[in-house]
């Protein structure tokens, strides 16, 4: 079986310039119910530690019976760990429809992550995720983000401030999962840096199976699951172009572990190439998920 991402064609210009003007993209459906399921019936196991591949995530926030049981769960490359996860995240479509927004001459997958908010549970800081890839050239990159509940205004929703793509970009908050003021706090500095007055927040209402593409820059985050009766369950797809490449020096803390000396060049076996538009697409895709691959 396959995860069938359909080809988005309703997305166009008008959509293209939405992007620019807002920051992102919602779009109602990008999967079906069954391919919600299954890749939600993935989130307990690998959760914890049921790792299919036997490859460990790059990141993996939260332990059960180690961690505070009120905070977002969150992993990061989980693509490289489960085949089911992978089938989203390797989707040549949500690859395709990101260089169109971006206007790059290609896409290659950055990392994926994903995130857990349970019942009652912490708020994440707003922040721009170009903040994690500021050593990266061209330094930037486009997130599909695809919530597998439907999301609740209460219940911790993703939240974007629109507009806050152009605003400049601030430095990694290091209260990223629990905030030590309130979570909107860095936006609003940011905000007042900009010249913006009592910048709006949008939370996205979406159903399970949509998506929003979003820019590096903009703002956004999410408050607390107020709900004591739903779980929010989302896997964000984090695009860069397929031409970025290492500085020559430095490459972050978890992008620098797969930096070769000398080379500058990002290697297609932890930055396979999505899509491009003469076709061509990492070799290996297609035989590691060779039962879930995206057609």
């Amino acid at each position: 079986m396959t995860i069938k991402v359909p080809t988005l064609s309703a997305i166009g210009e008008a959509e293209a310039k939405q992007f620019q003007d807002e920051g992102y993209l919602v779009v109602e459906k990008l999967i079906g119910e069954a391919d919600v399921e299954r890749i939600r019936d993935r989130f307990d196991p690998v959760l914890a530690g049921d790792f299919e591949t036997g490859v460990y995530p790059d990141e993996w926030y939260w332990r059960p019976g180690m961690s505070l049981p009120d905070v977002t769960r969150h992993m990061a490359n989980l693509w490289k760990s489960d085949l089911t996860i992978a089938g989203l995240v390797v989707s040549s479509e949500i690859a395709r429809v990101s260089a169109f927004l971006a206007g790059w001459p290609g896409t290659r997958l950055g990392q994926d992550t994903l995130w857990m908010k349970p019942e009652l549970s912490k708020e994440i800081s707003l922040h721009q995720d170009n903040s994690f890839v500021d050593f990266l050239d061209p330094p930037e990159m486009l997130t599909c983000w695809v919530p597998l509940d439907d999301t609740q205004i209460d219940g911790g929703t993703l939240e974007y401030v629109p507009g806050s793509h152009t605003w400049d970009l601030v430095p990694l908050p290091r209260d990223f999962h629990v905030p030590e003021e309130h979570y909107k706090s860095k936006m609003l500095v940011a905000a007042e840096r900009a010249g913006i007055q009592n910048p709006e927040t949008v939370p996205i209402e979406v159903k399970a199976g949509g998506c929003a593409f979003h820019h590096g820059n903009i703002w956004h985050g999410s408050g607390p699951n107020q709900r004591s009766d739903i779980v929010r369950r989302s896997i964000g797809v984090h695009a860069v172009s397929s031409v970025t490449k290492f500085p020559e020096e430095g490459a972050g803390y978890i992008y620098g572990r797969y930096k070769r000396i000398g080379d500058v060049s990002m290697d297609e076996s932890f930055f396979p190439v999505l899509w491009t538009p003469d076709g061509y697409r990492t070799p290996f895709l297609a035989d590691y998920c060779a039962e879930m691959a995206v057609l």
